[in-house]
């Protein structure tokens, strides 16, 4: 692939990775209430993004807009301990879109090789849930819609949108957009903003209402050795849930033609001891289609 040098982008779009904040030494049994509050040095934000304007590159980062808020990286405000990383979820590390990921919003969940695909975050203060949503490029408006109100029937109060590579930066465009206009109009009340990465193809993480990047180690170390043209391998800090669409949603919607089968998928979902907030979303989808079918 040949290197693009873009105008208009400055190395200095990459500094925020050189802050270094550090958060409070967590513990297991307080960790919970303290992630309720914000984390030390974090910006948050208190107004939403109203408009997508001046969508542009970055050089060896994100795409970013007007008004877009950089990303933090994770492991800055959470110390590395077995509790954090074991308690997390991560996607495919493969770059396949259409993914996603609902947990308690003390639970880390994240996704990587986002390329020219975008993320969508979703948080609810009430219900302690959170989920994440890799969308692929030019997702359709039904998806999306479908992919908000069947992740989060509780809603949602706050949201964050993450473009992916700069690159790809044109495509970023109308998602952005278009992610933004239904959010808006799913909650109007809800906080919802755009944020970028600061560093090449990062592992996007979300906690308890804020989101994060998480360096790429492989791609790094290519870019530390010169090379700028890095190869994505993936990465997933956390336990991989490959939950894709075709192996869940679709699978109910367009595979299953009658109860038989929809109660050995419904099975399969129960063996494979996804979460509470997964499986509850799972199980309804199916109950769902079996009222079509006797209908």
């Amino acid at each position: 692939m040949q290197i693009r040098f873009y105008p208009n982008t400055s190395v200095k779009s990459c500094s925020y990775n050189k802050l270094n904040f550090h958060g409070i030494k967590p513990k297991k049994q307080t960790l919970y209430d303290w992630f309720l509050h914000n984390p030390p040095g974090y910006f948050n934000p208190q107004e939403s993004l109203n408009k997508i304007q001046n969508v542009q590159p970055q050089f060896l980062a994100g795409t970013k807009c007007k008004n877009s808020i950089p990303l933090r990286q994770f492991w800055d405000f959470f110390e590395k301990n077995k509790y954090i990383k074991n308690s997390g979820y991560s996607t495919n590390t493969d770059g396949f879109g259409n993914s996603f990921l609902k947990a308690k919003a003390n639970k880390p969940i994240s996704t990587s090789f986002v390329h020219d695909c975008s993320v969508m975050y979703l948080f609810n203060k009430n219900s302690g849930t959170h989920a994440l949503y890799h969308a692929l490029p030019n997702c359709s408006k039904e998806t999306l819609q479908y992919m908000i109100k069947t992740l989060m029937p509780e809603g949602f109060t706050k949201s964050a949108i993450i473009p992916g590579d700069s690159y790809f930066y044109e495509f970023h465009e109308d998602s952005l957009k278009l992610m933004l206009k239904l959010l808006k109009q799913a909650n109007s009340k809800a906080l919802i903003n755009v944020y970028h990465s600061t560093t090449k193809y990062p592992e996007i993480a979300g906690l308890n209402g804020f989101v994060y990047e998480i360096p790429n180690i492989k791609v790094q170390k290519q870019i530390d050795e010169g090379i700028l043209d890095a190869d994505d391998f993936g990465q997933a800090t956390f336990k991989i849930l490959d939950l894709q669409g075709y192996n869940t949603f679709d699978n109910i919607k367009f595979a299953c033609k009658t109860q038989e089968e929809l109660n050995k998928l419904k099975k399969c979902f129960y063996k494979a001891r996804y979460p509470k907030e997964i499986l509850s979303i799972l199980i309804r989808e199916i109950e769902n289609k079996k009222k079509e079918i006797v209908k």
